[in-house]
């Protein structure tokens, strides 16, 4: 299809870009149909589609300059405009006026692809870093029930529960780290400055004096940071690159993901995280009038826990197969990992008000998953306290010892 380059007057400003139309007259009528005035039309040459694409470059700076806050804000703005009626497009030339430069590159391009044909969330996904699955999904979810703008606030509730979940684990975490690494400061002084010169002084001792075992200790373990202090510090970088490396396709994400929910304190917590999100939006997607079926299906591509979403793919079997919803969690680990939404999935089916019931389980899961974080926080606090009063306990000991052992090869 032929592509023509525009120049158009839009809400007060000039904008320009490339158009795929089968005539410079249909061209011409879809800018003036989005409220533009053209001041230029001219067709292009048929790669000049990739100008107006984003370079790799330019997709690196915007995930840096791209904040997961701003993914938050456009999707409650979104919603709040699709729900007042406004169209789509008229929706994301009004956001891309009070955006950022870069969110309004994103946002342009993005209502350029729902004119060639696009689907909002795939042209989204293309071209607004920050976007995860998870928010892909339900506005998935929006386009096929006509539910939109409550997808969109939905995805930008969870985006700003988990980030108020992140914050309190960073404020949790932030001052015990602090106290750590000042106290590591220190340690490290004594060790690398202040434990050389009383060493030398035993040295030049005409006695010969064994040093106490907490100072060897203190010796030993600063030989070891010297020697692997490196690899010390690269470990967790490491660790963390590989799990997100390993989370990048399905069956090593699945094993990563099982293994994470086993872990003590933290597995808890990503569970009830879990817990929360499948049943939130299943109850949600079954509130707005979607067959189960299709909810389920649904539900299994906005689950950012691929153990779970496994266990939704053989949900969806079942259901296919023509078994209950009820069944076909008791199937899967899924009674295991939820034995509440099971139980009042099996009760609900009966008497109906399923999508109730699972809200209700939701509100529960977020619930438990506060309060988890918050026994973490009171937990991580006293832990960091007794590892950093141990090191520096050892290492003002084995200090005066040393001395004291210096002292009395003096006499």
């Amino acid at each position: 299809m032929p592509m023509f380059r525009y120049i158009v007057l839009q809400d007060g400003g000039r904008r320009e870009g490339v158009l795929e139309a089968a005539s410079e007259r249909e061209a011409a009528g879809r800018l003036r149909a989005d409220g533009a005035s053209v001041l230029s039309l001219a067709s292009a040459p048929a790669d000049a589609a990739s100008l107006d694409r984003p370079s790799r470059i330019e997709q690196l700076a915007d995930q840096l300059l791209i904040r997961s806050q701003h993914v938050e804000l456009i999707l409650r703005q979104l919603g709040s405009l699709l729900r007042s009626g406004v169209p789509i497009l008229t929706a994301l030339n009004a956001l891309s006026r009070t955006a950022s430069p870069p969110v309004c590159k994103a946002l342009t391009r993005t209502a350029g692809d729902i004119r060639e044909g696009k689907s909002f969330s795939k042209a989204l996904a293309a071209h607004l870093p920050g976007i995860d699955r998870v928010t892909i999904g339900l506005l998935g979810v929006g386009e096929a029930n006509g539910t939109l703008d409550r997808m969109a606030v939905y995805a930008a509730e969870l985006k700003e529960r988990s980030r108020k979940i992140r914050e309190q684990i960073l404020q949790a975490f932030s001052y015990p780290v602090v106290v750590m690494l000042a106290a590591m400061g220190v340690g490290a002084y004594m060790v690398r400055e202040v434990f050389p010169v009383v060493m030398k002084f035993i040295a030049s001792s005409r006695r010969a004096v064994e040093l106490p075992l907490p100072t060897r200790m203190v010796i030993a373990l600063d030989h070891f940071l010297s020697n692997y202090g490196l690899f010390v510090l690269l470990a967790p970088v490491v660790m963390i690159a590989l799990v997100i490396a390993l989370r990048r396709s399905a069956r090593s994400g699945e094993w990563v993901d099982g293994l994470a929910l086993r872990l003590p304190l933290l597995g808890g917590a990503f569970q009830f995280h879990a817990n929360a999100m499948w049943c939130s939006t299943l109850g949600s997607l079954l509130a707005s009038g979607l067959d189960v079926l299709a909810a389920a299906d649904l539900v299994r591509g906005t689950m950012g826990n691929w153990l779970y979403a496994a266990q939704f793919e053989r949900v969806r079997t079942m259901l296919r197969d023509g078994a209950s919803l009820s069944k076909s969690i008791e199937s899967t680990e899924l009674h295991r990992l939820t034995p509440m939404a099971h139980t009042l999935v099996n009760v609900s089916e009966e008497g109906g008000h399923m999508d109730e019931s699972l809200l209700e389980v939701a509100r529960f899961s977020e619930d438990q998953l506060n309060r988890r974080v918050t026994l973490l926080g009171k937990l991580v606090e006293p832990a960091v306290f007794v590892v950093v009063g141990g090191f520096v306990g050892l290492v003002y000991f084995g200090f005066f010892l040393a001395v004291l052992t210096a002292t009395r090869a003096a006499r």
